[in-house]
């Protein structure tokens, strides 16, 4: 009619637009979270099921492949929604902890890759498969997908699960495929980061017959928790909150023994930070969103002193968990925070009061590191993560905050060098690096020893002389 205006969607918009804002190792995430968030509904969120089950990733310059026996696509959920382009107002993940909010996360992740797409999935009900073209893709009046049988392709011996296949890849994501290049490291170390918690708790994520092992990340204690309310003691900051249906909790502390003359020496000329996992990782219902963040997004540089090589052994964890995923402080692509959230803003104060207490540890210390090395760190164990984010140990001595959210805080009194002169100066100069490994082999005969190790080793020789 001539006082009508056509209004319907173009699929280009969909194909080429949504797609333009990911990356492709987070669509191939984006799959993941899918899949875990399948085994979260058929098991009601049981993370005690996780061993049993798993995710194989195969790719190739001809093909993608993701399949899991994390329970299959619901039936009704297949015809509803899952394959329609945006997720309607339900309640389907109410009380189950999932990361998904907007239904775009399958159709934006396979259309990123090629044109012909099947997704094959057996549920407790029966098995079925979708099937995508080119030709679907292109017929903007076409916008029904047929649901066809697919006992044949996955009998009934296989488990319960789904299977996404695209080939007619793009030429630059089967570039990326290719054996040539070195997208298939960076996937895996990236899954190996962002899966860190879930692969911890059993679950089993495989690429190319790969097993993907979580990263580790570790804290340092004091070995004796029942001084953690003395002074001197090495203990991390930690904040917990459960409010408005979110479950927050805060962990920040040493991971490791500071820098070396030599290791600082290098990061000051080089600026290169040699901790990967140094700054703030940010996870949502255990899943890494952001990781070791170093920038104003987590205070550093806006409450916190830009980041810098001191702070190489600083590491800080955030945890968001919630029944509702429109809750949890995160972005459309689910690989960041979202800065502009209420919730995020208020608790990043948190974080920078946490850390704050640690970068004044270093600055106390920084010409001390010997001390500190040689009679405080030795009193402290190595803990991980995990273990200090679900222990109870501090749970007695946290103290409320007064700000009207009842979140609970331990602040660790950590070690101080003693105010008194010791006596002890620090000598430091520059020699180019050359001629101090010639003194270390030529005239100690120790190629190995360090630049410091050299200095004071020719300290040491000149003054027995003096006094000999």
């Amino acid at each position: 009619m001539e006082n009508q205006i056509n209004a319907a969607p173009a699929k280009i918009f969909f194909v080429e637009m949504l797609t333009r804002d990911i990356d492709l190792d987070d669509a191939i995430l984006d799959l993941l979270d899918n899949s875990l968030d399948g085994l979260l509904r058929s098991t009601l969120a049981s993370t005690d099921q996780y061993k049993k089950h798993k995710v194989e990733i195969f790719i190739d310059a001809n093909h993608f492949m993701i399949q899991d026996t994390c329970g299959g696509i619901p039936t009704k959920v297949a015809q509803d929604y899952a394959f329609r382009m945006g997720r309607p107002v339900g309640d389907l993940d109410n009380n189950i902890p999932t990361i998904g909010m907007y239904g775009i996360g399958m159709k934006r992740s396979v259309f990123k890759m090629g044109t012909d797409i099947k997704i094959l999935s057996r549920n407790d009900e029966r098995c079925f498969k979708v099937e995508i073209t080119k030709k679907w893709l292109e017929d903007d009046n076409l916008w029904i997908l047929d649901m066809l049988d697919c006992n044949q392709e996955m009998p009934n011996e296989f488990d319960k699960g789904t299977r996404i296949i695209v080939t007619d890849l793009y030429p630059g994501i089967a570039t990326l495929y290719s054996p040539d290049s070195d997208f298939l490291g960076r996937l895996m170390e990236k899954i190996s980061i962002h899966y860190a918690f879930v692969l911890k708790h059993g679950f089993n994520i495989f690429v190319n017959t790969t097993a993907i092992k979580g990263k580790e990340i570790s804290l340092l204690i004091d070995n004796n928790p029942a001084q953690f309310l003395e002074k001197n003691i090495i203990a991390p900051y930690i904040y917990k909150e459960e409010n408005d249906g979110l479950e927050i909790t805060i962990v920040c502390g040493l991971v490791d023994a500071p820098p070396s003359p030599e290791e600082e020496s290098i990061s000051a000329e080089t600026g290169k930070v040699d901790r990967v996992d140094a700054g703030w990782t940010i996870i949502c219902n255990d899943r890494v969103v952001l990781y070791a963040d170093r920038s104003r997004l987590t205070g550093w540089g806006d409450g916190l002193p830009q980041f810098h090589y001191q702070f190489n052994t600083l590491v800080g964890v955030v945890s968001f968990r919630s029944n509702t995923a429109n809750k949890l402080p995160v972005t459309t692509t689910k690989r960041g925070v979202d800065a502009s959230s209420d919730v995020y803003l208020r608790i990043r104060r948190k974080m920078i009061e946490g850390m704050r207490l640690f970068v004044d540890y270093t600055n106390k210390w920084k010409n001390k590191r010997d001390i500190e090395r040689k009679s405080i760190l030795p009193k402290a164990k190595s803990e991980t993560l995990e273990s200090v984010m679900i222990s109870k140990q501090f749970d007695s001595i946290m103290s409320t905050t007064k700000d009207g959210y009842g979140g609970k805080f331990f602040k660790p009194k950590l070690p101080e060098p003693s105010t008194e002169d010791d006596g002890m100066r620090t000598i430091k100069f520059s020699k180019h690096k050359d001629e101090i490994k010639q003194i270390a082999s030529d005239y100690f005969e120790i190629a190995e020893l360090t630049a410091s190790q050299v200095g004071e080793k020719c300290f040491d020789e000149i003054y027995a002389r003096i006094n000999g």
